[in-house]
């Protein structure tokens, strides 16, 4: 049984080394992600809730009004920094902000509807007392076969300021080495009832990852984040949002 263990781990160390994959660990002991602390409290810039400051050129409002995103890719805060990156998304929606935020907000029903999204689950939903909601989420993203990262978030939801701002949870271990999000719903400027949806995802990785994880990671998962918003919300155009979601003081919106 020994030798066979053995002769596997090397199969496994040489398909990883021909396909430059990074080698699994093998451990005796499988980690207790849920009570195991992240290791560190953020090394990246935090996003402050409210607009993102960016210029929307016109070529980018033809691309809107076509209904597709506009992407701008960004250099890190750190310039020697090279397993991380940072990319704005913006999409026009065809439905009201709260429509938007019925989608965003409702992450136990991501599975289905995000792309690549094996589990996605709020384990924490409460009042800060400040205006703000606390979100807390585990999600496993599956990119490809055999790579699945499992990551815990902690949003904070400021509907006065019409923003979703959210890092890691470090009182427990994730796989990326650090997270820092930011969605942002305005009014559309020159359409009613619709909105202009704005969305950051900046990730730093513990190690290197192979090309294709890397470019879906910081390129194609920013657009698909945008595109399913766009097609739930207008699909459910008359939805608010839910009461769990709205600090005490809060107006409730019907859905």
């Amino acid at each position: 049984m020994i030798h066979k263990v053995f002769l596997a781990c090397l199969a496994v160390a040489f398909i990883s080394q021909q396909l430059h994959l990074p080698v699994p660990v093998v451990s005796a002991k499988k980690l207790d992600r849920e009570n195991t602390p992240h290791g560190h409290n953020g090394k990246m810039k935090p996003y402050t809730a409210g607009p993102f400051g960016m210029q929307i050129q016109p070529s980018d409002e033809d691309a809107l009004l076509k209904g597709n995103p506009v992407m701008k890719q960004l250099p890190p805060d750190d310039p020697s920094d090279k397993l991380g990156g940072k990319a704005i998304c913006v999409q026009d929606v065809e439905a009201p902000k709260n429509a938007v935020w019925n989608q965003i907000l409702d992450m136990d029903a991501y599975v289905g509807k995000v792309n690549k999204v094996k589990e996605c689950n709020n384990y924490v939903v409460k009042d800060k007392g400040d205006g703000t909601m606390q979100v807390k989420t585990k999600m496993v993203l599956g990119v490809m076969p055999g790579y699945s990262y499992t990551n815990f978030y902690d949003h904070t939801f400021n509907p006065a300021k019409d923003s979703v701002t959210w890092s890691l949870d470090y009182d427990k271990s994730s796989d990326f080495d650090d997270v820092a999000g930011h969605w942002h719903v305005e009014d559309h400027p020159n359409k009613p009832g619709c909105s202009r949806v704005f969305y950051a995802c900046d990730l730093k990785f513990k190690n290197s990852l192979p090309k294709p994880i890397m470019n879906f990671l910081q390129k194609t998962a920013l657009k698909q984040a945008t595109a399913w918003v766009k097609k739930e919300s207008e699909g459910k155009s008359g939805a608010g949002i839910p009461e769990q979601f709205l600090p005490a003081g809060e107006a409730v919106a019907e859905l």
